[in-house]
C-alpha cells in the first residue's frame, strides 16, 4: 500500500494490518533508541530482526500505524536495556533537531502515545485502571464508561517582522547567544489567531498585523501541535516580559544571533521562510536603485 505523498510514507492509525513485515521504533528512558550498523548512520526505524534483543525488555507496546505501507509499534522500554550493545540512546530534543521530517513525525507519534499511555492508567474521574481499546486510541474506563484519548494542545509559533527585520527572543533558562520565535498556548475559548496577538502583545509588548499561517507540526513535549504564523510589528518599540522573555531584539534578515533553530523543526522552518523572503525582496529592491 502506498502512502500518499504527504504523510511521508507514514498513515497513524491504531489498527494494524498484520503486515508480513512490521517494523518497530524503541523508547528507551523517554528517548529514541537507534540501531547501529557497521558501515549506515544510526537509525530511528528498526526491523523486527534488529530488535529480537530488545523484546526482553519492552514492557509496553503499542501500534502506530504504518510506515512505508508496513505495521509499525513503538516499544517502551525498561532501563536494563541500556546494557544492550549494537544500540544508541538520542535525547529527544536532539535528535528531533538533527532529524528528517519523516523521523520528526516518527519519534513524535512514538513519544506522545507512550506519555499518553503511561500517564492515564487510572480513570480521572473515578479512579478506576482505565482499559485499552482493540479498535482505537483510547483508554476507556470500565465503571464510568469515560473515555481518555491522546491529549493533544495546541499551541502557536510566530516569526514577527519589522520592515527588513526578524524579532527574536531568549527565555530565561536559554544559554547566552541563543534565540528564537515566540511561542505559546492557545487558551480556552480563543482562535490560534487570537493567541498570536495575545502572546505577542503580553511577551513583548507589541501589537501585529497580516497573520499569514505557515504550517503545523507535532510537538512532543509532552503533545502540542504547533500552529505556525509569520506576522508583522505595527512598532518596534519592545517591553518585555521579564518573566517569560530575558531578552529579545530585531535582527537584519543577514545578521542573525549565533544560534538559531535548525530548519527541521517549526521554529527554523519560520526563521528560514521570513529569511528568505525578506532577503529576496532586498535584494530586489537594492538591484532596482542601482
Amino acid at each position: 500500500m502506498k502512502m500518499p505523498a504527504d504523510l511521508n510514507d507514514f498513515h497513524a492509525t491504531f489498527v494494524p494490518k498484520s503486515t508480513q513485515r512490521k517494523y518497530v521504533i524503541a523508547i528507551l528512558n523517554g528517548n529514541p533508541l537507534l540501531v547501529v550498523t557497521s558501515g549506515k548512520a544510526p537509525q530511528l526505524v528498526m526491523s523486527l530482526d534488529q530488535t529480537e534483543t530488545l523484546k526482553f525488555y519492552c514492557d509496553q507496546r503499542l501500534c502506530m500505524g504504518q510506515w512505508q505501507g508496513h505495521d509499525c509499534e513503538v516499544w517502551n522500554l525498561i532501563p536494563e536495556a541500556s546494557a544492550v550493545e549494537g544500540f544508541l540512546e538520542v535525547e529527544l530534543r536532539s535528535f528531533l533537531a538533527q532529524s528528517t521530517e519523516p523521523q520528526f513525525s516518527l519519534a513524535s507519534r512514538a513519544s506522545q502515545l507512550l506519555d499518553w499511555r503511561m500517564k492515564n492508567k487510572f480513570c480521572g474521574q473515578c479512579g478506576s485502571i482505565n482499559q485499552l481499546s482493540s479498535s482505537e486510541h483510547i483508554l476507556s474506563c470500565s465503571t464510568c464508561d469515560l473515555h481518555h484519548y491522546p491529549r493533544i494542545s495546541p499551541c502557536i509559533i510566530v516569526a514577527v517582522t519589522y520592515g527588513d527585520k526578524i524579532l527574536m527572543a531568549r527565555h530565561p533558562n536559554w544559554p547566552e547567544n541563543r534565540y528564537s520565535t515566540l511561542a505559546g498556548f492557545v487558551e480556552a475559548g480563543e482562535s490560534a489567531e487570537q493567541a498570536v496577538h495575545r502572546e505577542v502583545f503580553e511577551e513583548v509588548g507589541i501589537e501585529v498585523s497580516n497573520l499569514q499561517y505557515i504550517g503545523s507540526q507535532a510537538w512532543p513535549y509532552p503533545g502540542q501541535l504547533m500552529l505556525g504564523y509569520v506576522a508583522e510589528a505595527l512598532t518596534d518599540e519592545l517591553k518585555l516580559d521579564n518573566d517569560e522573555i530575558a531578552e529579545a531584539h530585531w535582527f537584519d534578515f543577514y545578521d542573525l544571533p549565533t544560534i538559531v533553530a535548525p530548519p527541521t523543526i517549526m521554529a527554523g522552518k519560520l526563521i528560514q521562510h521570513v529569511v528568505m523572503e525578506g532577503q529576496a525582496k532586498y535584494d530586489k529592491a537594492s538591484l532596482a536603485k542601482t
